[in-house]
C-alpha cells in the first residue's frame, strides 16, 4: 500500500511494518523424545502419545507464507504426539513490540516465536540455544541454502551457537522482462543500458517500491557490489565512502531517468502491479510480493514474458532467513524443538516448497524434476538466494543502524540532503548507536 508520508522521515514502528519479506517422518512414526526430531523414519512405536495434555503457544507473522504449513504440521504433530499448540498471529510491525512485552511480563505466555532471525540478534538472550537438541536428534542441517548455514549462528558474537531453524528465506530480486531484454546485464552500466532503451512512450525501465525501509536493499545491491562490508572489523562505519556515495547516485539517478513519478510513495505492491501491469521493463524487490500472480492470465499481462536475475557484478540485496526458536522460559522444550523440527526438517522441506508455496529454506528439493517442471523459475531464483548477504549479521542493534539508514536514504533520494551529507548522517547515527552498546567481538559478513 502506497503511503503519504514525506518519504526522509519513519518512526521505529513504520520502518518495522516497512522492512521487507528434520524430523517429519520420525514424528510419523510417533516415537518420543530426540527420536521425534531425528529426520529419519523408525518404526511404530505402540504406546501413549509422548507429549499428551500438552499445549504450547507461538507469537508469529499473521499472512505470512508459512501460516498455512504451520498450521497445518501442528495438527499433525498434535495428531502423532498429543501436544497442541496454539498460534497467536500478529501483525509485523507489532511482534516485536509484543515479544518483548511478554518477556518483561514475569509470565511469559510464548514458548516459541517464527519470524526473521534479526529479532534474534535483539532477543537472544532470552531464547535457548538448540545446538544439543540438533546433536542428540541426528537433524540433519544439511540442504539449507548458503547463506543459512554461513549466517544463522554465532548472534552477539557467540560462534556456533545456533537458536533457531529456518523455515523460510527471502532477498531482493530482478524480475525482467525477456521480451524486452532476451540477455540479461551483467554490468551495471548494461543494466543502465536497459533501462534506457526501455523508456519513453509512459512505459518505465525501472520500478521498485520506494518508501524509506525499502531503499536499503537497492541501495545495499548496488554498495555490496563493489566489495565492502557495512563496518570495518572495529566498527567503523564504511557507507559513507566514495563507493557508498556511488551506490546511492546510481541509484538516485536510475530512479530520476528510469522509473515512474512518484515512486517513493510505492509499497511492495505497487511496484508488483506496475511490473504484471506491463508498465515497466525490470522491477526490483521481494519475491512472494510478485511470484504468485506473474502466470496468472487474470492478475498478469506479462504472462511467459518474464525471467528472474541477480543484480549485476554479484551484487545482493539483504538476505532475510525466519527462523523458529524457542524461548528459555518453555515449558517443555524437548516439546518444543520437536515441533519445529518437525516444520522444517528434510522430510517436509518438499511440501513447504510445493504444497504451501513457501520460499522454502532447505535448497534441496529446488532440484527436484517435477517441482522444478511446476515451478521452472526456481534454479534462477536459487541462484539469487544462494549469493545473499544479511544486514548486519549478528548485530543487536540491528534495528536502530537499519532505520537511521533508511531515513537517510529516503532524504537523498527525495532531494532533501546531498548524496554524500545523507551517508555521512547515517554514520554518525551508527557510531553513536554502537558507542552506547559497545560490542566486543569484530564485525564481519
Amino acid at each position: 500500500m502506497a503511503t503519504s508520508r514525506e518519504p526522509d522521515k519513519i518512526s521505529r514502528r513504520e520502518a518495522l511494518r516497512l522492512i521487507g519479506l528434520g524430523g517429519a517422518a520420525a514424528l510419523l512414526a510417533a516415537t518420543t523424545g530426540p527420536a521425534l526430531a531425528a529426520g529419519r523414519r523408525a518404526a511404530p512405536v505402540l504406546q501413549e502419545k509422548p507429549y499428551a495434555g500438552l499445549t504450547m503457544r507461538m507469537l508469529s507473522q499473521g499472512g505470512s507464507d508459512y501460516e498455512p504449513g504451520l498450521k497445518q504440521y501442528a495438527l499433525e504433530f498434535e495428531d502423532k504426539t498429543g501436544a497442541k499448540i496454539e498460534f497467536d498471529w500478529a501483525p509485523w510491525e507489532s511482534l516485536m513490540p509484543k515479544v518483548q512485552a511478554d518477556i518483561a511480563s514475569g509470565k511469559p505466555q510464548f514458548d516459541m516465536f517464527t519470524n526473521d532471525i534479526e529479532f534474534q540478534y535483539t532477543i537472544y538472550p532470552n531464547l535457548l540455544p538448540i545446538n544439543d537438541f540438533i546433536k542428540n536428534a541426528n537433524y540433519d542441517m544439511s540442504g539449507f541454502f548458503a547463506p543459512v548455514a554461513k549466517y544463522g549462528e554465532g548472534i552477539g558474537g557467540q560462534p556456533g551457537v545456533r537458536y533457531g531453524l529456518p523455515i523460510i528465506v527471502g532477498v531482493s530480486v530482478i524480475f525482467y522482462r525477456k521480451d524486452l531484454i532476451p540477455t540479461f546485464p551483467t554490468t551495471w552500466a548494461d543494466y543502465e543500458q536497459a533501462m534506457a532503451a526501455n523508456t519513453g512512450n509512459g512505459k518505465y525501465g525501472l520500478a521498485f517500491a520506494g518508501v524509506p525501509a525499502q531503499l536499503v536493499k537497492l541501495f545495499l545491491a548496488r554498495y555490496w557490489s563493489q566489495g565492502d562490508p557495512l563496518f570495518t572489523p572495529d566498527w567503523k562505519p564504511l557507507i559513507n565512502s566514495e563507493k557508498g556515495v556511488k551506490a546511492l547516485s546510481m541509484l538516485k539517478d536510475e530512479m530520476t531517468k528510469y522509473s515512474p513519478p512518484g515512486i517513493l510513495a510505492w509499497d511492495n505492491p505497487d511496484a508488483a502491479n506496475a511490473f504484471l501491469n506491463g508498465d515497466v521493463a525490470i522491477q526490483e524487490g521481494w519475491g512472494s510480493f510478485i511470484l504468485p500472480s506473474l502466470q496468472d492470465p487474470s492478475k498478469s499481462k506479462v504472462v511467459d514474458k518474464w525471467a528472474i536475475a541477480g543484480y549485476p557484478e554479484n551484487g545482493t540485496g539483504n538476505f532475510v532467513q525466519h527462523n523458529m526458536v524457542i524461548f528459555k522460559t518453555a515449558q517443555n522444550p524437548q516439546a518444543a524443538f520437536d515441533y519445529i523440527a518437525y516444520c522444517t526438517g528434510p522430510d517436509n522441506a518438499k511440501r513447504n516448497l510445493t504444497e504451501f508455496k513457501m520460499v522454502a529454506a532447505r535448497k534441496t528439493p529446488w532440484t527436484d524434476p517435477d517441482v522444478v517442471a511446476q515451478q521452472p523459475y526456481l534454479p534462477d531464483l536459487a541462484a539469487v538466494l544462494d549469493r545473499g548477504k544479511p544486514f548486519s549479521p549478528n548485530v543487536p542493534q540491528w534495528l536502530e543502524l537499519f532505520i537511521g539508514l533508511a531515513e537517510q536514504l529516503s532524504a537523498a533520494m527525495a532531494g532533501k540532503a546531498e548524496v554524500k551529507q545523507a551517508l555521512d548522517n547515517a554514520a554518525e547515527k551508527w557510531t553513536e548507536t554502537i558507542q552506547q552498546a559497545p560490542l566486543s567481538f569484530p564485525y564481519t559478513e
